[in-house]
């Protein structure tokens, strides 16, 4: 039981050094965050058209 009672007073020590964004900050990470999502997004967009267009005219060949 002692040793719960430590990690729980460890785990609030470690709690307490945390630093928590404030809001301008999240709303930077949030936007950050979307935009390489969108990038991303685009990016495997386009691949997959690529890719099955090639498969396409592949299998057309055959």
């Amino acid at each position: 039981m002692e040793k719960l009672r430590k990690f729980f007073r460890e785990v609030k020590t470690e709690v307490k050094k945390t630093h928590w964004p404030n809001r301008k900050e999240l709303l930077g990470a949030t936007g950050v965050v979307l935009i390489i999502l969108l990038f991303t997004g685009i990016y495997f967009f386009i691949l997959d058209l690529v890719f099955s267009g090639a498969m396409s005219n592949l299998f057309k060949f055959f």
